[in-house]
């Protein structure tokens, strides 16, 4: 087999899904068939670089194979500095190992050629004749070239290995993470509901206190209580989150589906939202399609989605600001948009938005738990939409705008009346 053609076949099946040990294998056998010797073999030095150790053989025979290792302080200590060595007659040298194994199993010349990756000496290529013969510069290159071929198997096998390794690392990491992720939100979710009953008559008694029902208070203890009652409301609403994400975790949105009126949905968060945006001097538009269809969905959360995020545009907009919400048709689903003229989100921040208890670095005053997107990304997701967030907003380059969107499952909705004012 001409050289260059051996070469060629050796560079294809180093990128084919044979394994390293076939490709070494076929590399070895034609690289004794294209230089017609007796045999040849491909040695790798061990990790402590004090042997070298039979990788593939082709022409020798198994009791030669099995029984032999190298010593890399003998004749082949040249050719692990990087250079060729030629041995006419293993017979007659001093240094060559093995020379009674050699003479019976029928070798006379012998020649070594280092295996080179990234500048490093791994191994050796050898190649065995039967009779004396003194190799070609031409015939020792070819050599060296298929040995470089060798090198870059090698090299692919070591990376897949490393690759795999790595993988099923993370793969028990992400296991692990996800396993304490679910411990911690099954801790939460209990001490949660432990809290509820405990919290609910403080705030019981809060609400006789403010009154009057256990006696007149003066305007100084009246503040008190009432942030006091601020306070508690706050740890109410972080509970309601956190039972929140166990029941999506649990799959409970899924139990809660049924065909929900859109219009419905839009019109409640809307309302809820005005209240909010009134209070602010903020300016809250709408703008929804004159027909709204019906969805398969949970509708109860759906809305609390829609609420969260029109309360968070009118929580992060100053007064005399503006926030839209936008509902639009595409056909196959629909598209949610709530947009703010507010302080908006740092860029590089953004890919933590849906994380849960993330609070961005320009929230200043630190409200909210940092849980509400997250269960509101969650909410979508469980109905098979999704949800991203640009900042600024494209429109206005102010502020943000969330969107998410819902899929219209074919032949579960209809449309509805035309829209009356919001």
């Amino acid at each position: 087999m001409p050289y260059l053609q051996v070469l060629f076949e050796a560079a294809k099946r180093i990128s084919s899904p044979l394994s390293t040990d076939e490709v070494l294998q076929a590399i070895v056998e034609n690289t004794a068939h294209a230089i017609t010797a007796k045999g040849c073999s491909l040695l790798l030095l061990s990790p402590n670089k004090e042997r070298l150790m039979q990788s593939a053989t082709y022409g020798l025979s198994d009791r030669y194979v099995k029984k032999r290792f190298f010593s890399t302080d003998t004749s082949l200590s040249q050719a692990l500095k990087g250079q060729p060595v030629q041995t006419v007659n293993a017979a007659q040298k001093v240094k060559v190992q093995y020379q009674v194994q050699d003479k019976k199993e029928g070798i006379v010349s012998i020649l070594t050629v280092p295996v080179i990756l990234n500048d490093d000496v791994i191994g050796v290529m050898r190649v065995y004749t039967s009779e004396p013969r003194q190799f070609t510069g031409e015939e020792i290159d070819f050599v060296e070239g298929v040995a470089s071929l060798g090198a870059l198997a090698l090299q692919k096998a070591w990376l897949h290995d490393t690759i795999s390794r790595d993988l099923q690392q993370c793969n028990i990491d992400v296991s692990r993470l996800e396993n304490e992720k679910k411990n911690l939100f099954r801790f939460l979710s209990m001490t949660a509901h432990d809290l509820k009953a405990p919290l609910s008559a403080v705030q019981t008694y809060f609400g006789v206190l403010l009154g009057g029902f256990a006696g007149e208070i003066s305007e100084r203890q009246r503040t008190i209580i009432s942030r006091c009652s601020t306070r508690v409301s706050e740890l109410f609403e972080l509970i309601s989150d956190l039972l929140d994400i166990s029941k999506i975790e649990a799959g409970q949105v899924v139990t809660e589906m049924d065909e929900v009126s859109l219009r419905s949905i839009v019109t409640r968060s809307v309302q809820t939202g005005r209240i909010l945006a009134e209070k602010k001097g903020i300016a809250l538009q709408v703008d929804t399609p004159s027909k709204l269809p019906r969805l398969y969905a949970a509708g109860g959360r759906l809305q609390h989605v829609l609420t969260h995020l029109i309360s968070n545009a009118v929580t992060y907009t100053d007064e005399g600001g503006s926030v839209e919400v936008k509902v639009i048709d595409g056909g196959s689903d629909i598209q949610f948009q709530v947009s703010d003229t507010g302080i908006g989100i740092p860029e590089n921040e953004l890919c933590n938005v849906f994380t849960e208890f993330f609070r961005a670095s320009n929230n200043i005053k630190g409200k909210g738990s940092g849980l509400g997107v997250s269960i509101a990304k969650r909410v979508v997701e469980a109905h098979g939409g999704d949800m991203w967030v640009e900042s600024p907003c494209p429109d206005t380059g102010k502020g943000c705008r969330f969107t998410f969107s819902i899929p219209r499952r074919t032949g579960e909705s209809h449309y509805v009346e035309h829209a009356t004012a919001q």
